[in-house]
Order: C-alpha cells, then structure tokens, then sequence
C-alpha cells in the first residue's frame, strides 16, 4: 500500500464528504411543501453525518502524515423533492464507491481497512434507506436526475 496514494484516495473522500454536507444542508434550507416536516430534519441529519465524516476523514489523513482537503466537489441543487432524493440517492452510492477503492488500497493495514469498513457500512445503509424511501433503485447518474449544479 502506498502511503500516498491512500492519502489521496482519503483527500477524494474527504471532498465528497465536504460536498454533502453543503448538498444535504442546502437540501434541508430550501425542502417545502407537505413533507418539509420530515425532510428537513433527514436533510439536515444527513449534513451532520457528512461532517462526522469528514472529521474523521480528515484526522486520518493527518495521522497518515497527509493534509486534509477544503475543497469540495460541485453541489446539485434543485427544489424538487423526488430530484433531491434521487441526488441524495446518487450522492450515497458515490460514497460507497469512493470507500471501496480506499479499501482496496488498504489492504494489509488492518486497522485502516476496519475504519474504511465502517464508513462504508454507514454509507451503503444510507443508499439502502434512500432506495426505501424512493421504492426501489435511484438514478444511475446526477445528469439522469434532471438538475443543475452550482459550486
């Protein structure tokens, strides 16, 4: 395992963790209608988990001898619930894969293949709670979902 090429691999994680929590908490901010009730708050957990990520992310990378990443990647934004939950959808499965190629790299290092493991548990549930919610499979890509993206 290269030292650096997990670093790098932690760095991709780290942006897409800091993208979803600009995505799920402008996601919480602009949700309306009858169900803003309840996505807001799954919008806005949603955020806080993406932090949690990426703090832990990130003091990885620093314990590996790496700088952790501020940038982010661009932010999907739409208004319209069934598109956001499609991106949120995407957004997990993206998570999932960025995990496993970390964990690719990591083998041999036990202890970072257990903290991959259990983000990426996290991840794949958050796909799966999404899907039940959407009734079975999400989009295949943000361009299938229909919207538009800001930085």
């Amino acid at each position: 395992m290269s030292s650096q090429a997990i670093i790098n691999k932690l760095n991709e994680a780290l942006r897409h963790e800091w993208t979803g929590l600009a995505q799920y908490a402008q996601f919480s901010f602009v949700v309306s209608g009858l169900m803003r009730e309840v996505y807001e708050d799954f919008f806005k957990d949603n955020s806080k988990e993406c932090f949690d990520h990426a703090r832990k992310v990130g003091d990885k990378i620093v314990a590996l001898g790496g700088t952790p990443a501020v940038d982010r990647n661009n932010v999907q934004q739409t208004k319209d619930l069934q598109e956001m939950l499609e991106l949120s959808c995407q957004f997990e499965k993206d998570a999932v894969k960025v995990y496993q190629e970390a964990l690719e790299l990591a083998k041999g290092d036990y202890p970072l293949t257990i903290f991959l493991e259990d983000l990426l548990l996290e991840e794949q549930e958050g796909v799966e709670e999404i899907q039940k919610i959407l009734g079975g499979e999400c989009c295949t890509s943000a361009s299938s979902c229909g919207t538009t993206q800001a930085g």
